[in-house]
């Protein structure tokens, strides 16, 4: 099966053309703030939520343009190998096309061990919605999926710690000006600290227009809750981002969490009766010959 996705994957990713670059999805999925990583949501995992994004507000009110872009979305992970992106985009930028259906795949190749230089690596494309659920003169526009190879490893170091680095190359919005490919990298980093009463994530990256940086919270109940702002090199370019979303990940680590430790409270009550059982025949050996 896996053969097949591979080959579907590499089907799409070569008959995408070279237009010019368009806007991803953001915070959103297994990614960083706007480029992907090796990695893919867990099977049965879910990320249901909604992001924002914002232009900088200038001294001309007639050319500020707050809240440009909103988006509704579902990714979700299975078999462990694939993950699956849905989304509705309402792009005030694009009076004539307010609405956009997109759907973004990616296909896990490796998967990153825990220990050992096996990185993560992943295949994908995004954007497919603009061929998929567009006319033809909306992909002429330069509307067209992007398609992306992507790795991700993590590192521990003194100090630093756990910290992770992904770099991939890709098509469409990676690309640098006139070259019909580019290449995207990025930094994150976890931290639980007691006060926080959940995760937080940090990520840094370069993608094809510029330098991005955000910030994650994760609840314990599956709340996250993530600011972003796009294009930091660029000041006149800035975009702000902001996003809410849920998912079930905790919710299934403690399900999963709670299993362990019934089965391990099941094995403990067996052993208790077996040890039981052994003290009463071997104090029953016993009383017998003194009663002879």
């Amino acid at each position: 099966m896996l053969r097949y996705l591979i080959s579907l994957f590499l089907f799409i990713s070569i008959t995408i053309t070279v237009s010019n670059p368009v806007r991803g999805e953001v915070l959103t999925g297994s990614g960083l703030v706007d480029v992907p990583t090796g990695r893919v949501l867990q099977h049965g995992i879910f990320e249901a939520g909604t992001y924002l994004g914002f232009r900088q507000a200038t001294t001309d009110r007639s050319t500020a343009n707050l809240a440009d872009a909103v988006a509704v979305r579902l990714n979700f992970g299975l078999f462990d190998r694939l993950e699956v992106g849905l989304a509705h985009l309402w792009d005030e930028n694009d009076p004539d096309a307010t609405v956009a259906r997109t759907a973004n795949l990616k296909l896990l190749l490796l998967k990153e061990g825990e220990s050992g230089v096996v990185p993560g690596v992943a295949i994908g494309v995004e954007r497919l919605g603009n061929t998929i659920f567009s006319s033809d003169a909306d992909a002429e526009a330069g509307e067209m999926p992007s398609a992306f190879f992507a790795v991700s490893k993590t590192f521990n170091l003194p100090r630093v710690h756990l910290f992770s680095l992904h770099v991939g190359v890709g098509t469409q919005r990676f690309a640098f000006e006139e070259s019909p490919i580019g290449v995207f990298a990025g930094l994150s980093k976890e931290f639980r600290p007691a006060f926080a009463r959940g995760d937080i994530a940090m990520r840094l990256e370069f993608d094809g227009s510029g330098v991005n940086a955000g910030l994650q919270y994760i609840t314990a109940s599956g709340l996250q809750i993530a600011f972003g702002a796009k294009t930091l090199n660029n000041p006149d370019e800035l975009r702000y981002l902001a996003a809410v979303s849920w998912t079930n990940e905790q919710m299934l680590e403690q399900i999963n969490e709670t299993k362990r430790l019934i089965r391990r409270a099941t094995e403990l009550v067996v052993e208790t009766k077996r040890a039981i059982s052994e003290k009463k025949e071997a104090d029953k050996a016993t009383e017998t010959p003194s009663a002879q």
